[in-house]
């Protein structure tokens, strides 16, 4: 093997796309991963870092992210807030449309460090506001203008996002879900699609979905449109779209994950496929915070650490096609590796509704590697960002 750029050695390796969990190195050339095993040699080594007592894991994969900031309201900056809190590649999930999609990509893509890849609102103005929805007026969702954006940016765009609640979408929540699917069966990309708080069921959301889709928000509270029935068990309609290879995300958000729904969901025997953050401004001082902290509230749930670390790297990284390239330390992969430390004390973590939990554990990020450079770790954000009130 060619001298390593860097070698991140004597870490517990915890890689569940390839099924290591275990003490050993990783080495990486050129901004792949070269070797992952123990004692890789490092006096050649361009750099070492010293993992040992910490977790080393493929960069995590944050599926629902806003980081398109100054056009769409809810966004934050997405390397201050996501590659220096230890995730390499995020998805914004809607924030930029076929009218808004070339400042997105220009002003966000070109310039980020992480990777940044999107699900393109089907309104065309995307997200710009957080109360007035994108879907009041149906003449903005054109699913010919989002597919045409879609295909000539495919290295970007890996979905439709819509979003059917009726505060955001008025009468027209269903339409503009048939219009994103439409879009996206003329481009062959999945739909990822928010839910809760809709006067229709999930029962006519999810029997429109198709393989691969994404039902984001997953563990909302018990409201109109949810995934759970009044006597806490999953409905059947959800059940069945599980079984037909339709996609559940949590997407905690500012409203978006309480833990009796996640505890009754979970005792039911359904787990999300992808845990994903939702980050945006008015939750990155809390309860989300990052990434890391929604996957130590899954640990406080009972899934286990193996569990937790696919669901925010494996398992994005199937659902966004990107198998053996990204969410994996397997030799050839792209370099991008997240340090955690799983610390142990007590710790408060809260939902979307404002309830505390005590934790025993948590992970913390405490490096990063992206394409093979390292980036520093900035501590979370625990004041909200300028403008926002912290109700």
């Amino acid at each position: 093997m060619t001298s390593p750029d860097l070698l991140i050695a004597g870490g517990v390796v915890v890689d569940p796309a390839t099924g290591r969990h275990g003490r050993g190195d990783v080495a990486i050339v050129d901004g792949r991963i070269a070797a992952t095993a123990p004692n890789q040699p490092d006096a050649s080594a361009g750099d070492v870092f010293d993992a040992s007592n910490l977790l080393v894991v493929p960069g995590l994969v944050d599926l629902h992210v806003h980081v398109y900031p100054g056009v769409a309201d809810l966004s934050v900056e997405a390397d201050p807030t996501c590659l220096a809190r230890g995730v390499t590649t995020v998805v914004d999930a809607g924030s930029a449309g076929a009218n808004t999609f070339a400042g997105f990509r220009r002003l966000v893509v070109g310039p980020s460090r992480g990777r940044i890849l999107a699900f393109l609102n089907i309104s065309a103005m995307g997200q710009i506001d957080p109360f007035l929805g994108e879907l009041h007026d149906l003449r903005f969702a054109d699913p010919e203008r989002a597919a045409a954006v879609a295909s000539a940016n495919r290295d970007v765009v890996v979905g439709f996002k819509v979003r059917v609640s009726e505060m955001l979408a008025g009468p027209n929540g269903l339409a503009g879900l048939d219009r994103a699917l439409e879009a996206g069966r003329a481009t062959g990309l999945p739909v990822m699609v928010h839910i809760g708080g809709t006067p229709f069921g999930i029962e006519d959301v999810v029997g429109r979905l198709r393989p691969g889709d994404v039902v984001t928000h997953a563990y909302t509270g018990w409201q109109p449109g949810g995934i759970m029935t009044d006597a806490g068990r999953v409905v059947a309609a959800v059940l069945e779209a599980r079984a037909r290879g339709v996609r559940f995300d949590v997407g905690h958000g500012a409203g978006s994950f309480t833990w009796p729904v996640a505890e009754a969901a979970l005792a039911d025997g359904f787990r999300p496929d992808t845990i994903s953050s939702d980050l945006h401004r008015f939750n990155v001082a809390g309860p989300v915070h990052d990434l890391a902290t929604t996957l130590s509230k899954f640990l406080l749930l009972g899934l286990s650490l193996d569990e937790v670390i696919a669901m925010a790297t494996v398992a994005p990284a199937v659902a966004l096609g990107m198998s053996g390239r990204v969410g994996t330390l397997g030799v050839g992969a792209d370099a991008d590796v997240t340090i955690l430390r799983l610390e142990e004390g007590r710790f408060e973590l809260t939902d979307s509704a404002g309830t505390v939990r005590e934790a025993r554990r948590r992970v913390v990020p405490v490096a990063v590697v992206r394409a093979g450079v390292q980036w520093p770790i900035l501590a979370p954000v625990r004041e909200p960002p300028a403008g926002v009130s912290p109700g």
